[in-house]
Protein backbone atom coordinates (compact mmCIF):
# COMPACT_ATOMS: atom_id res chain seq x y z
CA UNK A 1 0.00 0.00 0.00
CA UNK A 2 1.64 3.25 -1.21
CA UNK A 3 2.10 5.88 1.44
CA UNK A 4 3.83 9.23 1.41
CA UNK A 5 5.72 10.76 4.28
CA UNK A 6 3.65 13.34 6.15
CA UNK A 7 3.52 16.76 4.50
CA UNK A 8 3.39 19.59 7.03
CA UNK A 9 1.70 22.75 5.82
CA UNK A 10 2.99 25.86 7.56
CA UNK A 11 2.17 29.45 6.80
CA UNK A 12 5.34 31.51 6.79
CA UNK A 13 5.02 32.64 3.17
CA UNK A 14 2.42 34.61 1.31
CA UNK A 15 0.46 34.50 -1.91
CA UNK A 16 2.08 33.15 -5.04
CA UNK A 17 -0.23 33.40 -8.03
CA UNK A 18 2.52 33.31 -10.66
CA UNK A 19 4.01 29.83 -10.26
CA UNK A 20 2.26 26.53 -10.87
CA UNK A 21 0.51 25.24 -7.73
CA UNK A 22 2.84 22.22 -7.73
CA UNK A 23 5.93 24.46 -7.74
CA UNK A 24 5.28 26.91 -4.93
CA UNK A 25 6.99 26.65 -1.55
CA UNK A 26 5.16 24.64 1.11
CA UNK A 27 4.90 27.84 3.18
CA UNK A 28 3.15 29.76 0.39
CA UNK A 29 -0.43 29.63 -0.88
CA UNK A 30 -2.07 29.85 -4.28
CA UNK A 31 -4.98 31.94 -3.02
CA UNK A 32 -6.14 33.40 0.26
CA UNK A 33 -6.96 36.54 2.18
CA UNK A 34 -6.75 38.31 5.52
CA UNK A 35 -3.82 36.40 7.00
CA UNK A 36 -0.78 37.83 8.73
CA UNK A 37 2.75 36.77 7.79
CA UNK A 38 5.57 36.03 10.21
CA UNK A 39 8.47 33.92 8.88
CA UNK A 40 9.52 33.12 12.45
CA UNK A 41 6.14 31.95 13.73
CA UNK A 42 4.84 30.37 10.48
CA UNK A 43 1.32 29.97 11.90
CA UNK A 44 -2.00 30.88 10.27
CA UNK A 45 -3.24 33.96 12.10
CA UNK A 46 -5.92 36.42 11.10
CA UNK A 47 -5.15 40.07 10.48
CA UNK A 48 -6.43 42.46 13.09
CA UNK A 49 -9.59 44.42 12.38
CA UNK A 50 -9.58 48.09 11.55
CA UNK A 51 -11.34 50.07 14.26
CA UNK A 52 -13.93 52.77 13.73
CA UNK A 53 -12.63 55.83 15.60
CA UNK A 54 -14.85 58.83 14.87
CA UNK A 55 -17.11 60.65 12.42
CA UNK A 56 -16.51 64.30 11.57
CA UNK A 57 -19.28 66.76 12.54
CA UNK A 58 -20.17 67.63 8.92
CA UNK A 59 -20.03 63.97 7.76
CA UNK A 60 -17.97 65.11 4.76
CA UNK A 61 -15.57 62.91 2.81
CA UNK A 62 -12.20 62.53 4.53
CA UNK A 63 -9.94 64.11 1.90
CA UNK A 64 -6.79 64.89 3.87
CA UNK A 65 -4.71 64.63 7.03
CA UNK A 66 -1.89 66.74 8.44
CA UNK A 67 0.13 66.39 11.63
CA UNK A 68 2.53 68.69 13.45
CA UNK A 69 5.10 67.53 15.99
CA UNK A 70 6.71 70.57 17.62
CA UNK A 71 10.21 70.84 19.02
CA UNK A 72 8.66 70.32 22.46
CA UNK A 73 7.03 67.09 21.24
CA UNK A 74 3.47 68.43 21.20
CA UNK A 75 1.37 66.61 18.58
CA UNK A 76 -1.64 68.14 16.83
CA UNK A 77 -3.61 66.66 13.94
CA UNK A 78 -5.79 68.16 11.21
CA UNK A 79 -8.51 66.40 9.23
CA UNK A 80 -10.01 67.72 6.00
CA UNK A 81 -13.65 66.62 5.82
CA UNK A 82 -15.26 67.97 2.66
CA UNK A 83 -14.73 71.73 2.77
CA UNK A 84 -14.05 71.84 6.51
CA UNK A 85 -10.67 71.51 8.22
CA UNK A 86 -10.81 70.33 11.82
CA UNK A 87 -8.29 70.03 14.59
CA UNK A 88 -8.81 66.50 15.93
CA UNK A 89 -7.84 65.10 19.31
CA UNK A 90 -7.56 61.51 18.00
CA UNK A 91 -10.84 60.54 19.64
CA UNK A 92 -14.25 62.18 19.22
CA UNK A 93 -13.45 65.88 19.59
CA UNK A 94 -13.26 68.09 16.47
CA UNK A 95 -12.68 71.84 16.34
CA UNK A 96 -13.24 73.76 13.10
CA UNK A 97 -10.09 75.73 12.21
CA UNK A 98 -10.76 76.72 8.60
CA UNK A 99 -12.40 75.96 5.28
CA UNK A 100 -11.03 75.01 1.85
CA UNK A 101 -12.38 73.93 -1.50
CA UNK A 102 -14.31 70.68 -1.16
CA UNK A 103 -12.31 69.32 -4.11
CA UNK A 104 -8.95 69.87 -2.38
CA UNK A 105 -6.86 66.93 -1.17
CA UNK A 106 -4.70 68.31 1.63
CA UNK A 107 -1.52 66.51 2.64
CA UNK A 108 0.67 67.33 5.62
CA UNK A 109 2.60 64.27 6.82
CA UNK A 110 5.42 64.61 9.33
CA UNK A 111 7.90 64.86 6.44
CA UNK A 112 6.34 68.32 5.86
CA UNK A 113 7.22 69.53 9.36
CA UNK A 114 9.56 72.54 9.36
CA UNK A 115 10.51 72.20 12.99
CA UNK A 116 12.51 75.43 13.28
CA UNK A 117 9.28 77.38 12.82
CA UNK A 118 7.09 74.74 14.51
CA UNK A 119 4.78 74.45 11.50
CA UNK A 120 3.63 71.74 9.16
CA UNK A 121 3.48 72.81 5.50
CA UNK A 122 0.28 71.53 3.85
CA UNK A 123 0.00 71.01 0.10
CA UNK A 124 -2.95 70.09 -2.09
CA UNK A 125 -2.71 67.19 -4.54
CA UNK A 126 -5.38 68.85 -6.69
CA UNK A 127 -3.75 72.31 -6.50
CA UNK A 128 -7.03 74.12 -5.99
CA UNK A 129 -5.92 75.46 -2.60
CA UNK A 130 -2.88 77.59 -1.91
CA UNK A 131 -0.10 76.05 0.18
CA UNK A 132 -1.20 76.16 3.83
CA UNK A 133 0.46 75.93 7.21
CA UNK A 134 -0.58 74.88 10.72
CA UNK A 135 1.26 75.87 13.89
CA UNK A 136 -0.90 73.96 16.35
CA UNK A 137 -3.28 76.87 16.80
CA UNK A 138 -3.79 78.65 13.49
CA UNK A 139 -4.55 77.22 10.04
CA UNK A 140 -3.88 79.61 7.17
CA UNK A 141 -1.93 80.38 4.01
CA UNK A 142 1.76 79.54 4.00
CA UNK A 143 3.95 82.60 4.51
CA UNK A 144 6.45 83.20 1.67
CA UNK A 145 8.23 86.00 -0.19
CA UNK A 146 7.14 85.24 -3.77
CA UNK A 147 4.16 87.56 -3.89
CA UNK A 148 0.84 86.34 -5.21
CA UNK A 149 -0.60 82.88 -4.70
CA UNK A 150 1.52 79.75 -4.32
CA UNK A 151 0.21 76.26 -5.08
CA UNK A 152 2.10 72.97 -4.82
CA UNK A 153 1.33 69.26 -4.90
CA UNK A 154 4.33 68.03 -2.91
CA UNK A 155 6.64 69.12 -0.10
CA UNK A 156 9.56 67.72 1.84
CA UNK A 157 11.96 69.06 4.44
CA UNK A 158 15.46 67.90 3.48
CA UNK A 159 18.92 69.09 4.55
CA UNK A 160 17.58 72.15 6.36
CA UNK A 161 15.53 73.31 3.37
CA UNK A 162 11.85 73.18 2.45
CA UNK A 163 11.29 71.75 -1.02
CA UNK A 164 8.07 72.32 -2.95
CA UNK A 165 7.32 70.53 -6.21
CA UNK A 166 4.78 70.72 -9.02
CA UNK A 167 4.16 74.36 -8.25
CA UNK A 168 2.14 77.28 -9.54
CA UNK A 169 3.30 80.79 -8.72
CA UNK A 170 1.84 83.18 -11.23
CA UNK A 171 2.00 80.52 -13.96
CA UNK A 172 1.67 76.74 -13.81
CA UNK A 173 5.06 75.02 -13.63
CA UNK A 174 4.33 71.38 -12.72
CA UNK A 175 7.88 70.41 -13.74
CA UNK A 176 9.58 72.77 -11.27
CA UNK A 177 11.19 72.07 -7.89
CA UNK A 178 11.61 74.98 -5.46
CA UNK A 179 14.22 74.88 -2.70
CA UNK A 180 14.07 77.37 0.14
CA UNK A 181 17.00 79.11 1.78
CA UNK A 182 18.75 77.04 4.43
CA UNK A 183 16.86 77.33 7.71
CA UNK A 184 14.29 79.72 6.22
CA UNK A 185 11.24 78.05 4.69
CA UNK A 186 9.67 81.41 3.82
CA UNK A 187 12.52 82.43 1.49
CA UNK A 188 11.84 81.05 -2.02
CA UNK A 189 12.68 82.05 -5.58
CA UNK A 190 11.39 81.41 -9.07
CA UNK A 191 14.21 83.30 -10.80
CA UNK A 192 17.51 81.85 -9.54
CA UNK A 193 18.79 78.54 -10.85
CA UNK A 194 21.87 77.09 -9.12
CA UNK A 195 25.10 78.69 -10.31
CA UNK A 196 28.50 79.76 -9.01
CA UNK A 197 27.15 83.29 -8.63
CA UNK A 198 24.66 82.28 -5.95
CA UNK A 199 25.35 82.14 -2.25
CA UNK A 200 25.72 78.76 -0.57
CA UNK A 201 22.51 78.93 1.47
CA UNK A 202 20.17 80.90 -0.82
CA UNK A 203 16.93 79.61 -2.38
CA UNK A 204 16.85 78.18 -5.90
CA UNK A 205 14.61 76.48 -8.45
CA UNK A 206 15.19 73.65 -10.91
CA UNK A 207 13.10 72.18 -13.74
CA UNK A 208 13.03 68.42 -14.30
CA UNK A 209 15.32 67.34 -17.17
CA UNK A 210 12.41 65.75 -19.06
CA UNK A 211 10.17 68.78 -18.35
CA UNK A 212 7.38 66.44 -17.23
CA UNK A 213 5.16 67.10 -14.19
CA UNK A 214 6.53 65.97 -10.85
CA UNK A 215 4.36 63.27 -9.23
CA UNK A 216 6.42 62.33 -6.19
CA UNK A 217 9.20 63.30 -3.79
CA UNK A 218 11.00 60.94 -1.42
CA UNK A 219 14.21 60.69 0.59
CA UNK A 220 16.30 57.52 0.66
CA UNK A 221 19.92 56.34 0.78
CA UNK A 222 21.03 59.92 1.43
CA UNK A 223 19.34 60.86 -1.84
CA UNK A 224 16.44 63.18 -2.58
CA UNK A 225 14.34 61.40 -5.21
CA UNK A 226 12.02 63.05 -7.72
CA UNK A 227 9.54 61.21 -9.95
CA UNK A 228 7.86 62.57 -13.07
CA UNK A 229 4.56 61.56 -14.65
CA UNK A 230 5.13 59.02 -17.45
CA UNK A 231 8.79 59.82 -17.07
CA UNK A 232 11.50 58.47 -14.81
CA UNK A 233 13.08 58.70 -11.38
CA UNK A 234 15.60 61.49 -10.79
CA UNK A 235 17.82 62.46 -7.86
CA UNK A 236 18.85 65.88 -6.62
CA UNK A 237 22.66 66.06 -6.80
CA UNK A 238 24.99 68.64 -5.29
CA UNK A 239 25.42 70.27 -1.91
CA UNK A 240 24.45 73.91 -2.31
CA UNK A 241 22.92 76.53 -4.57
CA UNK A 242 26.31 76.53 -6.33
CA UNK A 243 25.94 73.08 -7.83
CA UNK A 244 22.47 71.56 -7.29
CA UNK A 245 21.16 69.66 -10.30
CA UNK A 246 18.49 67.09 -11.05
CA UNK A 247 20.18 64.00 -12.47
CA UNK A 248 18.85 60.73 -13.86
CA UNK A 249 18.61 58.05 -11.18
CA UNK A 250 16.52 55.17 -12.56
CA UNK A 251 15.62 55.13 -16.23
CA UNK A 252 12.86 52.53 -16.01
CA UNK A 253 10.59 54.22 -13.51
CA UNK A 254 7.28 55.90 -14.26
CA UNK A 255 5.32 55.68 -11.04
CA UNK A 256 1.53 55.64 -11.26
CA UNK A 257 -0.27 58.01 -8.94
CA UNK A 258 0.55 60.97 -6.71
CA UNK A 259 1.01 58.76 -3.63
CA UNK A 260 2.72 55.79 -5.21
CA UNK A 261 6.24 56.17 -3.78
CA UNK A 262 7.17 55.47 -0.15
CA UNK A 263 10.35 55.16 1.89
CA UNK A 264 10.36 51.95 3.96
CA UNK A 265 13.59 52.62 5.84
CA UNK A 266 16.15 50.61 3.91
CA UNK A 267 14.35 50.68 0.59
CA UNK A 268 11.84 52.59 -1.49
CA UNK A 269 8.73 51.05 -3.00
CA UNK A 270 6.97 52.63 -5.93
CA UNK A 271 3.79 51.61 -7.66
CA UNK A 272 3.79 51.32 -11.43
CA UNK A 273 1.13 50.11 -13.80
CA UNK A 274 0.40 46.45 -13.01
CA UNK A 275 3.22 46.02 -10.47
CA UNK A 276 5.23 47.41 -7.55
CA UNK A 277 8.98 47.81 -7.70
CA UNK A 278 11.59 47.87 -4.97
CA UNK A 279 14.61 50.12 -5.18
CA UNK A 280 17.33 48.15 -3.39
CA UNK A 281 21.07 48.41 -2.96
CA UNK A 282 23.67 51.15 -2.88
CA UNK A 283 23.99 53.67 -5.65
CA UNK A 284 27.44 53.62 -7.24
CA UNK A 285 28.46 55.85 -10.10
CA UNK A 286 24.86 56.56 -10.99
CA UNK A 287 23.88 52.88 -11.27
CA UNK A 288 21.19 51.21 -9.15
CA UNK A 289 19.77 47.69 -8.96
CA UNK A 290 15.97 47.36 -9.04
CA UNK A 291 13.51 44.57 -8.38
CA UNK A 292 9.91 43.73 -9.09
CA UNK A 293 8.69 43.32 -5.52
CA UNK A 294 5.30 42.09 -6.73
CA UNK A 295 6.55 39.29 -8.99
CA UNK A 296 4.76 36.62 -6.89
CA UNK A 297 1.36 38.29 -7.33
CA UNK A 298 1.90 39.82 -10.76
CA UNK A 299 -1.12 38.13 -12.43
CA UNK A 300 -3.37 39.61 -9.73
CA UNK A 301 -2.36 43.21 -10.48
CA UNK A 302 -3.45 43.49 -14.09
CA UNK A 303 -5.19 46.76 -15.00
CA UNK A 304 -3.99 48.61 -11.88
CA UNK A 305 -3.06 52.12 -13.01
CA UNK A 306 -2.90 54.10 -9.76
CA UNK A 307 -1.68 53.32 -6.24
CA UNK A 308 -1.75 54.68 -2.72
CA UNK A 309 1.19 53.29 -0.71
CA UNK A 310 1.65 53.80 3.02
CA UNK A 311 4.36 52.36 5.28
CA UNK A 312 3.32 50.93 8.64
CA UNK A 313 6.68 51.36 10.34
CA UNK A 314 5.60 49.83 13.64
CA UNK A 315 4.66 46.52 11.98
CA UNK A 316 7.25 46.64 9.19
CA UNK A 317 4.76 46.30 6.35
CA UNK A 318 3.50 48.34 3.40
CA UNK A 319 -0.20 48.78 2.72
CA UNK A 320 -0.81 49.10 -1.02
CA UNK A 321 -4.23 50.29 -2.20
CA UNK A 322 -4.89 49.93 -5.95
CA UNK A 323 -7.39 52.17 -7.70
CA UNK A 324 -9.27 49.39 -9.47
CA UNK A 325 -9.62 46.71 -6.77
CA UNK A 326 -11.48 46.63 -3.46
CA UNK A 327 -8.51 45.07 -1.71
CA UNK A 328 -5.36 46.05 0.14
CA UNK A 329 -2.20 44.25 -0.94
CA UNK A 330 0.11 44.04 2.07
CA UNK A 331 3.85 43.56 1.69
CA UNK A 332 5.71 42.25 4.75
CA UNK A 333 9.18 43.72 4.88
CA UNK A 334 10.68 40.79 6.82
CA UNK A 335 9.89 38.49 3.89
CA UNK A 336 10.91 40.85 1.10
CA UNK A 337 14.58 40.22 1.76
CA UNK A 338 14.57 36.50 2.55
CA UNK A 339 16.89 34.87 0.05
CA UNK A 340 18.42 38.22 -0.80
CA UNK A 341 21.83 38.20 -2.44
CA UNK A 342 23.07 41.32 -0.72
CA UNK A 343 26.54 41.18 -2.25
CA UNK A 344 25.15 41.94 -5.70
CA UNK A 345 22.19 43.94 -4.51
CA UNK A 346 19.37 41.86 -5.91
CA UNK A 347 16.60 39.54 -4.73
CA UNK A 348 16.80 35.92 -5.86
CA UNK A 349 13.12 35.41 -6.55
CA UNK A 350 13.55 31.65 -6.91
CA UNK A 351 14.66 31.31 -3.29
CA UNK A 352 12.58 34.02 -1.62
CA UNK A 353 9.14 33.42 -0.15
CA UNK A 354 6.30 35.61 -1.32
CA UNK A 355 5.98 38.60 1.04
CA UNK A 356 2.34 39.33 0.10
CA UNK A 357 -1.02 38.99 1.80
CA UNK A 358 -4.36 40.14 0.40
CA UNK A 359 -6.71 41.96 2.75
CA UNK A 360 -10.42 42.17 1.99
CA UNK A 361 -13.40 43.26 4.05
CA UNK A 362 -17.18 43.00 4.17
CA UNK A 363 -17.28 46.50 5.64
CA UNK A 364 -18.65 49.35 3.53
CA UNK A 365 -15.22 51.03 3.46
CA UNK A 366 -14.26 48.22 1.08
CA UNK A 367 -10.48 48.68 1.42
CA UNK A 368 -10.87 51.80 -0.73
CA UNK A 369 -10.05 54.63 1.68
CA UNK A 370 -10.50 58.18 0.46
CA UNK A 371 -7.32 59.12 2.35
CA UNK A 372 -4.74 57.03 4.20
CA UNK A 373 -1.69 58.18 6.17
CA UNK A 374 0.62 57.07 8.99
CA UNK A 375 0.16 59.36 12.00
CA UNK A 376 0.89 59.39 15.70
CA UNK A 377 -2.17 58.48 17.74
CA UNK A 378 -3.09 60.14 21.03
CA UNK A 379 -0.79 57.73 22.90
CA UNK A 380 2.18 58.56 20.66
CA UNK A 381 2.17 55.29 18.71
CA UNK A 382 2.50 55.26 14.92
CA UNK A 383 -0.77 54.13 13.38
CA UNK A 384 -2.19 53.93 9.86
CA UNK A 385 -5.36 56.02 9.71
CA UNK A 386 -7.86 55.94 6.86
CA UNK A 387 -11.00 57.85 5.97
CA UNK A 388 -14.06 57.23 3.83
CA UNK A 389 -16.62 59.21 1.84
CA UNK A 390 -19.00 59.48 4.82
CA UNK A 391 -16.71 61.32 7.22
CA UNK A 392 -15.62 58.20 9.11
CA UNK A 393 -12.07 57.72 10.38
CA UNK A 394 -10.62 54.24 10.93
CA UNK A 395 -7.45 52.88 12.49
CA UNK A 396 -5.74 49.83 11.04
CA UNK A 397 -4.39 47.12 13.35
CA UNK A 398 -7.12 47.90 15.83
CA UNK A 399 -8.17 46.33 19.11
CA UNK A 400 -11.74 45.45 18.15
CA UNK A 401 -12.98 42.09 16.88
CA UNK A 402 -14.70 43.28 13.70
CA UNK A 403 -13.88 45.69 10.87
CA UNK A 404 -15.42 49.02 11.79
CA UNK A 405 -17.11 47.29 14.72
CA UNK A 406 -19.66 45.65 12.40
CA UNK A 407 -18.08 43.11 10.02
CA UNK A 408 -16.51 39.72 10.74
CA UNK A 409 -13.28 38.86 8.94
CA UNK A 410 -12.79 35.76 6.83
CA UNK A 411 -9.30 34.28 6.79
CA UNK A 412 -8.54 31.80 4.01
CA UNK A 413 -5.56 30.02 2.48
CA UNK A 414 -5.27 27.37 -0.23
CA UNK A 415 -2.08 25.32 -0.37
CA UNK A 416 -0.08 24.36 -3.41
CA UNK A 417 -0.68 21.02 -5.09
CA UNK A 418 0.39 18.06 -2.93
CA UNK A 419 1.36 15.09 -5.07
CA UNK A 420 -0.59 11.92 -4.25
CA UNK A 421 0.37 8.23 -4.50
CA UNK A 422 -0.05 6.64 -7.91
CA UNK A 423 -3.53 5.31 -7.24
CA UNK A 424 -7.07 5.94 -8.37
CA UNK A 425 -8.31 6.22 -4.80
CA UNK A 426 -6.44 7.38 -1.74
CA UNK A 427 -7.07 8.28 1.86
CA UNK A 428 -6.18 11.66 3.30
CA UNK A 429 -5.36 11.85 6.99
CA UNK A 430 -5.23 15.41 8.31
CA UNK A 431 -3.94 16.54 11.69
CA UNK A 432 -4.63 20.15 12.63
CA UNK A 433 -2.62 21.73 15.43
CA UNK A 434 -4.11 24.94 16.80
CA UNK A 435 -4.33 27.22 19.79
CA UNK A 436 -7.65 27.65 21.54
CA UNK A 437 -8.21 31.39 21.33
CA UNK A 438 -11.84 31.73 20.35
CA UNK A 439 -14.68 29.34 19.69
CA UNK A 440 -15.25 29.14 15.93
CA UNK A 441 -15.77 26.71 13.08
CA UNK A 442 -12.89 26.13 10.65
CA UNK A 443 -13.63 24.62 7.25
CA UNK A 444 -11.12 22.42 5.45
CA UNK A 445 -11.64 21.83 1.73
CA UNK A 446 -9.78 19.20 -0.24
CA UNK A 447 -9.53 20.10 -3.91
CA UNK A 448 -8.50 16.99 -5.81
CA UNK A 449 -6.55 17.06 -9.08
CA UNK A 450 -6.61 14.61 -11.97
CA UNK A 451 -9.52 12.17 -12.25
CA UNK A 452 -11.59 13.75 -9.53
CA UNK A 453 -14.19 12.57 -7.10
CA UNK A 454 -16.30 15.40 -5.66
CA UNK A 455 -14.21 17.73 -3.51
CA UNK A 456 -14.43 16.95 0.19
CA UNK A 457 -15.28 19.47 2.89
CA UNK A 458 -14.79 19.02 6.62
CA UNK A 459 -15.66 21.32 9.50
CA UNK A 460 -13.99 21.26 12.88
CA UNK A 461 -14.53 23.41 15.93
CA UNK A 462 -11.86 25.38 17.71
CA UNK A 463 -13.36 25.56 21.18
CA UNK A 464 -12.19 27.82 23.93
CA UNK A 465 -12.99 31.14 25.52
CA UNK A 466 -11.34 32.62 28.58
CA UNK A 467 -14.72 33.84 29.84
CA UNK A 468 -16.42 30.42 29.91
CA UNK A 469 -17.53 28.96 33.22
CA UNK A 470 -16.20 25.59 34.42
CA UNK A 471 -19.53 24.36 35.82
CA UNK A 472 -23.08 25.24 34.93
CA UNK A 473 -25.27 25.18 31.83
CA UNK A 474 -23.61 23.38 28.92
CA UNK A 475 -20.10 23.73 30.37
CA UNK A 476 -19.39 20.61 32.40
CA UNK A 477 -17.31 17.43 32.46
CA UNK A 478 -17.57 15.60 29.14
CA UNK A 479 -18.89 18.54 27.11
CA UNK A 480 -17.35 20.11 24.05
CA UNK A 481 -15.93 23.06 25.98
CA UNK A 482 -15.30 21.61 29.43
CA UNK A 483 -12.52 23.31 31.35
CA UNK A 484 -12.18 25.62 28.33
CA UNK A 485 -10.68 28.50 30.26
CA UNK A 486 -7.94 26.29 31.70
CA UNK A 487 -6.78 25.26 28.24
CA UNK A 488 -7.09 28.55 26.39
CA UNK A 489 -3.85 29.18 24.49
CA UNK A 490 -2.57 25.59 24.63
CA UNK A 491 -1.80 23.78 21.41
CA UNK A 492 -4.43 21.16 20.61
CA UNK A 493 -4.69 18.57 17.81
CA UNK A 494 -7.72 17.48 15.78
CA UNK A 495 -7.61 14.60 13.28
CA UNK A 496 -9.82 14.25 10.20
CA UNK A 497 -10.10 11.70 7.34
CA UNK A 498 -11.34 12.07 3.76
CA UNK A 499 -11.03 10.05 0.56
CA UNK A 500 -9.98 11.34 -2.83
CA UNK A 501 -9.35 10.23 -6.36
CA UNK A 502 -6.69 11.64 -8.67
CA UNK A 503 -3.00 12.46 -8.57
CA UNK A 504 -2.90 15.33 -6.11
CA UNK A 505 -4.79 17.49 -3.67
CA UNK A 506 -4.84 21.09 -2.47
CA UNK A 507 -5.90 21.91 1.07
CA UNK A 508 -7.88 25.05 1.72
CA UNK A 509 -8.56 26.34 5.22
CA UNK A 510 -11.19 29.00 5.93
CA UNK A 511 -12.68 30.57 9.03
CA UNK A 512 -14.97 33.55 9.59
CA UNK A 513 -15.28 34.91 13.09
CA UNK A 514 -15.00 37.92 15.31
CA UNK A 515 -12.17 36.28 17.27
CA UNK A 516 -8.55 35.40 16.66
CA UNK A 517 -7.39 32.38 14.68
CA UNK A 518 -4.12 30.60 15.36
CA UNK A 519 -3.53 27.37 13.43
CA UNK A 520 0.00 26.18 14.03
CA UNK A 521 0.22 23.64 11.21
CA UNK A 522 -1.75 21.17 9.10
CA UNK A 523 -0.19 17.73 8.66
CA UNK A 524 -1.33 15.81 5.58
CA UNK A 525 -0.70 12.08 5.06
CA UNK A 526 -1.68 10.51 1.73
CA UNK A 527 -2.15 6.74 1.44
CA UNK A 528 -3.41 4.59 -1.43
CA UNK A 529 -6.70 2.89 -0.61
Amino acid sequence: MAKLDPIVLTFGGGLNTRKRPSDINIDECTSGENFELDPQQRALTKRKAFDFIATTPNVGEIRGFAQLVTQAGVITTLVQSGANVYSWDGASSFTLVGTVSASAKLRGPREHNFTLDNIVVITDLNKVEKVKQWNGTTFGDFTHNLGGDLYAKFARVHNERLFLANVTSGSATPHVLLGSAIGDDNSLTTTNRPSSSLGYDVPFYLPTPDLKPINGLEQAFGQFLISTTNGKLFALKGNSAFDFEIASFYEGSAISGDEAMVNIGNDVLFGLEDHIESLFGVVNFGDVQTNDASVAIGPSLENVTDWKLVYDRRHQRVLCFPDSQSVCWVLYKALLYLGTQRAVGRVDVERALSPWSKWTTLHTMGMQPSTVMTLFDSAGAEVVYAGDALGNIYKFDGTGDQDGGTSDITVKRRSGLIQAPNAELFNVLVNIDYRKLFRTTVTLRFIFAGVEAPDATLDFIIAGDSSLAVYGGTYYYGGQTYYAASFTGRIRRTTKHVQGRGNGVQVEVEATSAGDIDIQQIEVVLQAA
